[in-house]
């Protein structure tokens, strides 16, 4: 088979170790590169050139690309004008045509990957996004094109009582995605590679790859002012750290609102139009305000931008808000909270599981889960805190869960993807062979030609 695969800065180096197990295999390997400081060093490269002068960018009328500004992390984040768009789009439309390749492999997050898929889509060709698992933790799935739907899967069965066994620990937090868990202790290897990683970065700025890296001066700017932000949500809380037992004491009916961290593709593409967070928020929080009720939003851990000016203003504006600490455990909040609201989080799947009612926002197909109420806008959520108030809000049985988790199990494969710069001890031989048979048995699954142009594949 004729296989392309998409640049992704670090990705592409696990690409690359999966490539050269199916070039072995017989398949004729190709790849699509936006940043040419990530360029593999075999196979047939198509480099997508940079804009050389502003009159090559403005080619079509802004509006052909409104869809890809809502979910763009250069426009939503970095200050990217999505001018550049057109460019790359004939580009990447010239290789597809002339390529037609049988299966492309690519993230589902930069510009040029949404480019790609939107082709991809078009001409009938198949784009499997690899992603992690967040539950069962620790396996791999492949994304159709941009979607939460997952093609494939080694079909393995998760027997009832293993299934059980596992949404108990899910429960008790014993079990964590692959991405909560604390980054391994620093030491100087890490720090080398974080460094080298530094230089690659910029020096790709510096050879015109200005639409998903910002400047190292905006890109201080950027951290400094969310470091800045995270300290007054820190210090908010810290003022007000009794609104919360208060909360629980006075019995006052509340939602509770997790922050998803941004810029990720979970929630900019698989959200979108429900990626600005601090929007969510406020409309979230006027809505309940009017039915005498609280939103609780508990901060990721690791929160990035998402965290910024904007938020705090809604925070501070909105009188039902309560601020938790970034250092409060979920544990500590999710068993109390009568109704969970959500665009793409996990915390979806834990609601699902613990058989709590959850209410979630956007176009992806969690949110057709067993136990999930589908919302158009913030303001419809009063009505379903109503019913969870009531006992009569929709929630999953344990059958439900069970299913659900065993049908994830099947639609997935034993293996998973690392990070080469933060986890570099993961490259290792049983690791890319576990992705090489998961990328093999893939290119096996049946597909029916004419869903291609939809959202999903068929078996």
């Amino acid at each position: 088979m004729r296989l392309l695969f998409v640049e992704n800065r670090y990705a592409t180096w696990v690409f690359e170790a999966v490539a050269r197990q199916l070039a072995l295999a017989g398949h004729e390997i190709h790849w699509l590169v936006q940043n040419p400081m990530f360029a593999p060093n075999w196979g047939r490269v198509y480099r997508l050139p940079f804009p050389q002068t502003y009159e090559t960018l403005v080619t079509t009328a802004p509006d052909d690309y409104s869809w890809l500004r809502r979910t763009d992390r250069g426009v939503l984040h970095f200050g990217a004008t999505g001018a550049h768009y057109a460019h790359y789009d004939r580009h990447i439309a010239s290789v597809l045509e002339a390529l037609m390749p049988d299966f492309i492999f690519g993230e589902a997050t930069e510009f040029h990957e949404l480019l790609t898929i939107a082709r991809a889509r078009a001409n009938g060709i198949a784009y499997l996004s690899p992603t992690g698992t967040r539950y069962p933790a620790d396996r791999l799935a492949f994304m159709a094109y941009d979607t939460l739907d997952p093609v494939g899967g080694d079909g393995s069965v998760l027997l009832d009582e293993q299934a059980d066994a596992m949404l108990e620990a899910i429960r008790k937090r014993q079990v964590v995605p692959s991405y909560m868990r604390p980054a391994t202790r620093r030491s100087p290897t890490l720090d080398w590679h974080r460094l080298s990683d530094k230089l690659r970065i910029t020096a790709g700025w510096l050879a015109g790859e200005r639409f998903i890296t910002p400047s190292p001066a905006r890109k201080m700017a950027l951290d400094s002012e969310q470091r800045r932000q995270r300290q007054g949500w820190e210090e908010r809380a810290a003022r007000s750290k009794l609104a919360w037992p208060n909360l629980l004491n006075r019995g006052q009916p509340w939602v509770l609102y997790a922050l998803q961290m941004q810029p990720e593709g979970n929630i900019d593409v698989w959200g979108t139009p429900w990626n600005d967070q601090a929007d969510i928020v406020r409309r979230a929080a006027r809505a309940l305000h009017a039915q005498g009720a609280m939103l609780v939003v508990k901060p990721n851990p690791k929160s990035k931008y998402e965290m910024n000016a904007r938020l705090n203003e809604v925070m501070c504006s909105e009188p039902n808000v309560v601020s938790l600490a970034h250092s409060t455990p979920m544990g500590e909040v999710f068993p109390h909270a009568p109704l969970v609201l959500t665009v793409t989080g996990t915390v979806l799947l834990e609601a699902i599981f613990a058989g709590k009612p959850v209410a979630s926002l956007g176009r992806h197909s969690m949110r057709g889960y067993p136990g999930v109420t589908p919302i158009v806008t913030p303001e419809d959520l009063p009505v379903v805190l109503v019913d969870a108030l009531a006992g009569i809000a929709h929630t999953a049985s344990r059958d439900e869960a069970r299913a659900l988790l065993q049908h994830m199990h099947a639609t997935s494969y034993s293996a998973s993807l690392w990070d080469p710069i933060a986890q570099p001890e993961e490259n290792t031989l049983s690791n890319i062979e576990a992705l090489g048979d998961a990328f093999a048995m893939v290119l096996k699954f049946p597909r029916n030609k004419s869903a291609l142009h939809t959202r999903v594949f068929a078996a």
